[in-house]
């Protein structure tokens, strides 16, 4: 089947005209979940819970046998049926590759190098693909050469998702910008200075992961701002790794200076720096000094904090979301 992009994709999407077999792969993880999210939008909101099916490939309920069996049961509510199978580089790709790039347990990777899955069962139903049914595969990235990997290129819309298909060069800001910034600020009901998205372009430079963060952490920031300026670009965005001042990011919330520490927060994890180091020192800071300054201030940073820590622990979110979420918190902004 031809391939598909993203533009197209969403229309098809909209119309709700779904293929019998799709393939989402790419690193931009995130426009990635927005097309998922839109493709279990297509089912009613009420027969979502049993229409629709997320497993992940290669674990408890996520074998071949499994997937096919799932794709093949008759929606019990609606007239079609959706299973999204997530991390299917396990499927598509060698086992030692998809080891790489899978941050999941590695001692059960290396077992199951030991034990051959068997793709008969998706196979035999690629062969036969049922009209009321749709399976979407969701990888990171693919072997072409593998066998699996051809049968499903030969059956699927494929859609890539990577930082060569949606990257803007920087400079280009004179144009209208990249379709999908329009549409999240769109969404958002904002608008941005020209000077502003010039320099947001150039900072986020052909790193579509970065971009989208930037933007993000704008909107995040200049909530209830109709309009983001190229000041607002310069304080958030960071063009640059460097991080000066170890104590630069507790100082700037301390002086309620959100944007600065949300700058510095950027800093550190871009250099490299855990969100859960970064988590202690912030516990340490409202603990050991907070307290000394300003008390009323205390209880709800230390609210801020538990809820952060726990969400971290317990995968409850993106943890440079949940991070800069917290900082702002803090600030008093």
């Amino acid at each position: 089947m031809p391939f598909v992009d993203q533009q197209d994709l969403g229309k098809r999407i909209s119309a709700r005209r779904l293929e019998r077999v799709h393939l989402f792969y790419g690193e931009d993880v995130k426009q990635i979940d927005r097309m998922l999210d839109a493709v279990e939008a297509t089912i009613d909101p009420a027969d979502r819970p049993f229409a629709v099916d997320r497993l992940f490939a290669g674990e408890a309920g996520g074998y071949p046998v499994d997937i096919a069996a799932a794709a093949r049961s008759l929606p019990m509510l609606g007239d079609r049926r959706i299973v999204i199978v997530l991390r299917a580089e396990r499927l598509l790709k060698t086992k030692r590759a998809a080891r790489a790039t899978d941050a999941g347990d590695e001692d059960a990777e290396e077992r199951a190098d030991d034990e051959p899955v068997d793709l008969t069962p998706l196979e035999d139903y690629l062969a036969k693909p049922p009209d009321r049914s749709t399976i979407v595969f969701v990888a990171t990235d693919i072997d072409r050469g593998r066998r699996f990997t051809k049968r499903v290129l030969e059956v699927a819309a494929t859609t890539e998702f990577s930082h060569a298909t949606a990257s803007v060069a920087a400079g280009r800001a004179a144009g209208p910008g990249p379709a999908w910034l329009r549409e999240e600020l769109e969404r958002d009901g904002r608008q941005i200075e020209p000077a502003a998205l010039q320099m947001l372009l150039q900072r986020g430079g052909t790193d579509i992961t970065k971009l989208r963060a930037d933007v993000e952490r704008l909107l995040l920031f200049t909530q209830g701002q109709p309009r983001i300026t190229a000041r607002d670009v310069a304080e958030i965005v960071t063009d640059d790794n460097a991080v000066e001042d170890p104590w630069a990011l507790v100082n700037a919330i301390g002086n309620g200076d959100a944007k600065g520490a949300l700058k510095e927060l950027v800093r550190r994890l871009d250099n490299g720096d855990s969100p859960h180091a970064v988590l202690g020192q912030l516990r340490w800071w409202v603990s050991a000094r907070l307290v000394e300054r300003e008390a009323g201030r205390v209880r709800p940073a230390v609210d801020a904090l538990w809820r952060t820590d726990l969400a971290l622990k317990s995968s409850g979110g993106d943890e440079r979301v949940l991070m800069e979420r917290l900082v702002v918190e803090l600030s008093g902004k």
